[in-house]
């Protein structure tokens, strides 16, 4: 079944657009996504297939996809591993689906990889175990793939109105070097102000305000007022 899903993906390629994406997703010499191979295909194309594939394909073809040279392709796989895992109920089965992604973490290597999969497999799983070192430890390891499914798996925490996990990777990774970081972060930090979290975030910002990152802070404070805005500016 995995060559089946590869082939119709490929049917509907698109060179021209192929290479507009892999400007896009920074696959340059020296850039973060350096070598990475792209056929031009959308995200509503690539749904499209996993909606006919859901199920027709085992964890095993998902893991073969997970590990193809073409994006879209690996981006396929994690939307058919979406889909399979929101209609399981046994942690058991749940807990496979979270190893496979795991294992293959190395293979969910853009931030397109990361943000379409891990707040939607990661985040569930430990929210329900209530074991969080797994993120911790990832939000620890220099790696910066994991550091960004770290944090940003945490966006399903905070739709359940648990805040405290997000602080505390976002203090761990205020000083990381890579903006894709920094989005993430600040990203996340406006979610809980978002969701009923503004004073904790505004606490959190005036506490961290010298070190942490400009690109960062504007993204935490995207949707605030005028004014609040241009007070925590003022304070960077």
């Amino acid at each position: 079944m995995y060559q089946s899903v590869k082939n119709d993906l490929l049917f509907l390629s698109n060179p021209e657009k192929a290479i507009s994406k892999a400007k896009y997703f920074k696959n340059g010499k020296g850039e973060y996504a350096e070598g990475d191979v792209f056929i031009g295909l959308t995200n509503p194309e690539v749904h499209q297939v996993c909606k006919h594939y859901r199920d027709l394909v085992n964890l095993h073809d998902i893991e073969m996809l997970l590990k193809d040279e073409i994006h879209e392709v690996r981006f396929t796989a994690l939307t058919l591993l979406v889909l399979k895992y929101k209609k399981l109920k046994k942690l058991d089965e749940k807990a496979d689906f979270v190893n496979l992604y795991l294992r293959n973490i190395s293979y969910i290597n853009n931030w397109d990889l990361v943000d379409c999969s891990s707040m939607y497999i990661l985040g569930p799983y430990y929210f329900e175990t209530k074991d969080n070192s797994v993120l911790e430890n990832l939000a620890k390891t220099g790696h910066l793939w994991s550091e960004r499914i770290a944090i940003i798996s945490t966006h399903y925490y905070i739709r359940q109105g648990d805040f405290a996990l997000t602080f505390k990777l976002a203090e761990m990774l205020l000083n990381h070097k890579h903006d894709l970081i920094h989005k993430a972060v600040g990203w996340m930090l406006r979610e809980v102000w978002s969701k009923g979290g503004s004073q904790e975030v505004e606490g959190f910002l005036e506490k961290h305000i010298k070190v942490i990152p400009r690109t960062a802070l504007r993204y935490t404070i995207e949707k605030m007022e005028e004014h609040e805005r241009k007070y925590f500016l003022s304070l960077k």
